[in-house]
C-alpha cells in the first residue's frame, strides 16, 4: 500500500512539472530591435515577436565572456517556454549565435534566451 501511494504521488508531482506554466512575462519586440539582459541559472528571458508569412526572421545573440559561460537562444512557436519547442524552419549559424529563417506563416513567434551559469547579453531581431 506504501508503494503505491509513494508512486501516485511521484506520479502527480512529474505530471504537475510537465504542466508548468511559464510565468515569465514576455517583452513584446517590433523590428528590428535589440534587447540587453542578464539571465542564467534555471531562469530563462522570453520575447514575442510577430512576423508575416514569407518574410525572413532573423536572431543573433552576443554575450560578455567571462569563464567560459554560454548564452543560446530558441526560437518557438510556443507562448510556454516548457513546450517550447524550436520551429521547424530556419537555421543556425556561427555556432548557434545566429539563427534565420522564412516565415511559413503570419503568427506571434517567441524567443527564449538561456545561459550557463549566467551571461550579460544582446539579442538582435528583424523581419524583412
Amino acid at each position: 500500500m506504501r508503494t503505491a501511494v509513494i508512486s501516485a504521488m511521484l506520479l502527480l508531482a512529474s505530471h504537475s512539472a510537465w504542466t508548468q506554466e511559464d510565468k515569465v512575462p514576455k517583452t513584446r519586440l517590433g523590428s528590428p530591435a535589440a534587447a540587453t539582459g542578464f539571465i542564467g541559472g534555471e531562469s530563462h528571458d522570453s520575447y514575442v515577436l510577430h512576423a508575416e508569412k514569407g518574410r525572413t526572421l532573423s536572431v543573433q545573440i552576443s554575450w560578455e565572456v567571462t569563464g567560459g559561460n554560454n548564452a543560446q537562444f530558441t526560437v518557438s512557436e510556443s507562448s510556454n517556454f516548457f513546450d517550447g519547442s524550436p520551429v521547424r524552419f530556419g537555421s543556425q549559424s556561427d555556432d548557434g549565435k545566429r539563427w534565420s529563417g522564412k516565415v511559413p506563416k503570419t503568427a506571434d513567434y517567441y524567443i527564449y534566451v538561456v545561459a550557463h551559469p549566467t551571461a550579460h547579453y544582446t539579442l538582435r531581431e528583424t523581419v524583412h
